[in-house]
């Protein structure tokens, strides 16, 4: 069962806001932990999401999460940097 182009794009953005989500939920709930900040909660779910993608998939290359350099640098980077 094929997807279409539409469901495919739905489908990455609803996992990068639900991956996005639970790094920002997930980090501040162990926030006081001295090990564990947000930026290596980040990095522990990122590790975690693209072990279990990698193995549904069967080790062949995925689509889910594409890279998009419009998409970064239009809307992501910004607010990182005036984050920082």
């Amino acid at each position: 069962m094929a997807l279409e182009p539409d469901q495919t794009s739905v489908d990455s953005i609803t996992l990068f806001v639900a991956l996005l989500c639970s790094c920002i939920v997930i980090g501040h709930l162990l926030e006081k932990n001295r090990w564990f900040n947000e930026s290596i909660t980040a990095l522990a779910i990122g590790l975690c999401s693209g072990i279990i993608i990698l193995l549904t998939t069967e080790g062949k290359r995925s689509h889910i999460l594409v890279f998009n350099e419009e998409l970064f640098f239009i809307y992501l980077l910004p607010p990182i940097i005036f984050n920082a």
